[in-house]
């Protein structure tokens, strides 16, 4: 009968390095959930405290200012992040470290004097750790109190292992929030920064990019209104075939060519007709033909009485509503063919007298295809929803109805949701 080695148990033969991994394992899996700076500074506290320290403080790298690292300031701004083994010891932390700073640190190395040595502070003896990734200046993770042992040994080196999983998780989360606001401008830069004030008009806008894992997200709708002459006001409502930089990029051509083509005096059906070229030239230029859009273009002229008159052409896009004053709501508009497809498309006007008090609504699919398991809003549910919108303001209108939306789902929104409204009122 053959006998077998037994393996030396880890925890029992080397207990030091059994907490190490323990540690350094959990350090992995906290760091790597979040992409926030402050909620990484609460994790990295819960990590440090008390195990290797009675406190620790985390301060920003010089010229931090709200999530932004402007390397160009040279201030060194206070801790960002202080936790205590005692709470009610916080309020004390606090006012010792207020106007103190950790001295500058170089490099850390395992050998020679740049490696992190502790330093006096107001709230007793300190371990300044700098937290670096990738050349950048993430900060400085200061630990204190360390007890009768002090900051040496296996202490030490874990102190500096867990401060470089610490500065690569606030490394991701700068990377992060860099493109989150790079994204953020994109899609400002594609939406109109305000609504104008028409005399005659009241104008109402709902817009929401779709949620998704990372938050990351350039969507595809767009809307805008705008003068075409001092009487005459173009507005427009549409949907790019799916998202991200080539979405963006034919969303900018489809709002500033309308505004555009419409300037040139063009009725609206050539308005919709030239778009539709520019979209299949710049798929042929991008080696892309799916590209397509959905689009509703409309001209709106308010009348004295109240009313408006509104000239629409429908091009693949759900159906503009009118909600009626008798509280009726009917299609705007028939279906015509989307742009992109076609090289000549069939596209007509459709004239549309808008009464006092009366509100055309227009809308992306994000809204008529919101769903609930295996059931979706559809285009009646939108109708339904602006049928109890008589007598609200056109704020009030896409209010409403986007509540109607997000009651439907209980999910977050997987689509892109435009609305815009349209009421003739008396000036």
């Amino acid at each position: 009968m053959s006998s077998r080695t037994s393996r030396p148990s880890l925890s029992r033969d080397r207990p030091e390095e059994a907490v190490r991994l323990t540690i350094l394992s959990q350090a992995g899996e906290l760091l790597a959930g979040t992409l926030d700076r402050r909620r990484l500074a609460a994790l990295a506290s819960q990590l440090i405290v008390p195990r290797l320290a009675d406190w620790v403080a985390l301060f920003p790298p010089p010229g931090f200012q709200g999530g932004a690292d402007h390397s160009n300031v040279s201030s060194s701004p206070a801790a960002e992040h202080l936790w205590h083994r005692e709470e009610r010891r916080l309020d004390a932390l606090a006012a010792a470290l207020a106007d103190w700073r950790p001295p500058p640190t170089g490099g850390i190395h395992h050998t020679g004097a740049e490696w992190p040595v502790p330093v006096a502070s107001p709230f007793g003896q300190a371990l300044p750790i700098p937290l670096t990734a990738r050349g950048a200046a993430l900060g400085t993770l200061v630990l204190g109190g360390p007890g009768k042992g002090g900051f040496g040994g296996a202490t030490l080196t874990l102190a500096v292992e867990l401060a470089a999983r610490i500065a690569a998780a606030l490394d991701n989360a700068r990377l992060y929030a860099e493109q989150l606001e790079i994204v953020r401008g994109l899609q400002r830069s594609l939406l109109p920064p305000t609504l104008p004030q028409i005399d005659g008009l009241d104008i109402g806008v709902v817009y929401e990019a779709a949620s998704n894992s990372d938050g990351v997200h350039v969507g595809g709708d767009f809307y805008d209104v705008f003068p075409i002459t001092p009487k005459v006001w173009g507005f427009a409502v549409g949907d790019v075939c799916g998202t991200g930089p080539e979405a963006a990029a034919l969303t900018g051509l489809a709002r500033h060519s309308l505004r555009l083509l419409a300037r040139e005096g063009r009725s609206p059906v050539s308005v919709v007709e030239r778009l539709n070229q520019a979209v299949l030239e710049e798929g042929e230029l991008a080696g892309d033909a799916g590209r397509f859009i959905t689009l509703l273009y409309g001209e709106v002229e308010p009348r004295p009485d109240g009313s408006a008159q509104l000239v629409m052409v429908c091009a693949g896009h759900p159906l503009p509503l009118i909600l009626r004053q008798d509280g009726t709501v009917r299609a705007a508009a028939n279906p015509q063919a989307l742009l992109g497809v076609l090289p000549e498309p069939a596209l007509y006007a459709e004239d549309v007298e808008l009464g006092a008090g009366e509100v055309l609504l227009v809308y992306t699919d994000g809204a008529s295809e919101r769903r609930n398991g295996r059931r979706m809003l559809g285009d009646e549910g939108v109708a339904a929803a602006l049928a109890g919108c008589s007598g609200m303001t056109a704020a009030g209108v896409v209010a409403r109805v986007r509540q109607a939306v997000a009651d439907f789902g209980s999910s977050g929104t997987r689509d892109d949701l435009a609305l815009l409204a349209v009421r003739a009122s008396r000036s």
